[in-house]
């Protein structure tokens, strides 16, 4: 969609900061956010790069889950399945608690 209407707003010193930190906080150009508040969508800050790397890891115990299923049906195998799933339930709780107390 073609945006042919520019709009000049000015702003003092306080509000063009609180903008900004809040525009760097969601990830999105100043443009974008202003956009998403004038179609009613607060942009949430982007996740901490700890959240990222939580589901990378999350993504490897999946892969391994996937190939100890395959090869669950032999008896040796069980106690390391239950290894990997107690992994998952700690990383899983880990994750929770940084998506509901982020750090400040």
């Amino acid at each position: 969609m073609k945006r042919n209407f520019e709009i000049k707003v000015r702003l003092n010193t306080d509000e063009y900061i609180d903008l900004m930190n809040k525009v760097l906080a969601s990830g999105y150009s100043r443009e974008r956010y202003i956009r998403s508040l004038i179609s009613g969508i607060v942009p949430k800050e982007k996740p901490s790069i700890e959240y990222y790397q939580l589901i990378r890891e999350f993504n490897a115990i999946g892969n391994n889950l996937n190939q100890l299923v395959r090869n669950s049906y032999r008896e040796d195998q069980k106690e390391m399945v239950m290894e990997v799933l107690e992994k998952l339930k700690t990383m899983i709780a880990d994750l929770d608690n940084l998506v509901r107390n982020p750090k400040e």
